[in-house]
């Protein structure tokens, strides 16, 4: 399948033919208490509507009205504080930002801060410093094609000096059409997925978050999502175009992926076995927390991936039950850790939330910690139209 523009607007398209705009890693959250938060947002009517989330077993619940974004949301994205949500709009060239209230509500922060041109993804790194945005542009355009990048102060967003940043390589004659991002833990390193060109981009990210690029390597065809694994030492990518994933070790800190292990230059260097076969058209990954397992959202086969991720070398291995059914074309995941011991194997109960995109639903999993196979739990919870992103607290 050929590379497909991820800013065609979902909402005006019927179910069999609907487009994602907008791919991310998902947000997952490691603290548990009794009740956590789920938020969504949806195209067909501009919304972000919040959920409560039993932690003991997964259902959702409504809590209160929804909050007003703009033209288009794409992805969404949750400080690491957990106190601001974040929503790029594509057809806007905007960030909505909120403020999470304890009650898990949201109140919407005064201001829209514009990115380049069709923001379709975004990253923040651990300590909550900067939100990267994936500007995808033009093909024709290699300057549209762009990385924003913002410091966070509770929900201001400050552009960064030279922001955006371009992709592309000089005197490149196409964009590259970025379409996700994934950054480091530390922030030192940035990986961007570039749709138009079957490349990733690695930048190098200094302390005021400025971006210095540093090469493009190939992937799959059309790589629309990314995700890095808890503790920075690997990548992973998501070709919507080949339905596979490419993963790399990152050489960001003392690995033998490193030529020299005393100076982490944040090259790729990739996981024996790369690519892993995965559904078709894979959407949004997501990791555990622990980094133990590694989900896939198939848009185009609606079903997720399950897969085990190998201690030290990153290799993905399917899972005893390789995948599990969702509503129509699934488009985001994300993770909430739960609070439910489970006596036999020691471990917990944790939950997968999926924005299916094409049925307007939410569907719920639950999985056990140390297995990490999904279950079903109840039926998919009905949304907005066209919910295209999720992100948990």
């Amino acid at each position: 399948m050929g590379t497909r523009f991820r800013f065609l607007a979902a909402v005006l398209l019927p179910a069999s033919l609907l487009v994602l705009s907008g791919c991310s890693s998902g947000n997952n959250s490691t603290t548990s208490s009794g009740i956590g938060a789920l938020y969504v947002t949806t195209q067909g009517d501009s919304l972000v509507t919040g959920f409560t989330i039993d932690l003991s077993t997964g259902v959702l619940s409504t809590n209160g009205s929804g909050v007003a974004t703009g033209n288009t949301p794409s992805a969404m994205i949750m400080a690491p504080s957990g106190a601001a949500l974040f929503v790029s709009n594509s057809a806007a060239n905007t960030i909505s930002a909120y403020t999470v209230k304890s009650d898990g509500t949201l109140t919407a922060a005064s201001g829209t801060p514009a990115t380049g041109m069709t923001p379709v993804g975004m990253a923040i790194d651990s300590g909550g410093h900067f939100l990267f945005v994936a500007n995808q542009g033009q093909q024709i355009d290699p300057a549209s094609g762009s990385i924003s990048v913002f410091a966070i102060q509770d929900t201001t967003l400050t552009p960064v000096s030279g922001s955006p940043f371009s992709t592309a390589a000089p005197l490149a004659p196409f964009g590259t059409g970025p379409s996700a991002v994934a950054v480091t833990p530390d922030a030192k390193f940035l990986y961007v997925t570039n749709q138009f060109d079957n490349t990733v981009t690695e930048f190098s990210v200094d302390g005021s978050g400025v971006l210095t690029r540093l090469q493009a390597i190939p992937v799959g065809t059309a790589p629309s999502t990314a995700a890095i694994s808890p503790d920075g030492g690997f990548l992973y990518v998501g070709n919507s175009g080949s339905s596979n994933l490419s993963a790399f070790a990152v050489c960001n800190q003392v690995l033998t992926s490193c030529s020299n292990p005393t100076s982490p230059d944040g090259s790729l260097t990739p996981v024996t076995n790369s690519p892993f076969s995965v559904g078709l058209d894979p959407s949004s990954i997501v990791l555990t927390p622990d980094g133990k397992f590694l989900f896939v959202v198939n848009r185009r086969s609606n079903q997720v991936s399950e897969f085990k991720v190998s201690t030290g070398t990153g290799a993905l291995t399917a899972n005893t039950q390789a995948t599990i059914s969702t509503g129509g074309n699934p488009a985001w995941g994300a993770v909430r850790v739960g609070t439910t011991a489970i006596s036999a194997t020691g471990g917990t109960t944790n939950f997968l939330y999926v924005a299916n995109l094409g049925s307007s639903t939410v569907s719920v999993y639950s999985f056990d910690s140390t297995v990490g196979t999904l279950s079903q739990v109840g039926s998919p919870v009905t949304t907005g139209g066209f919910p295209s992103a999720v992100a948990v607290k």
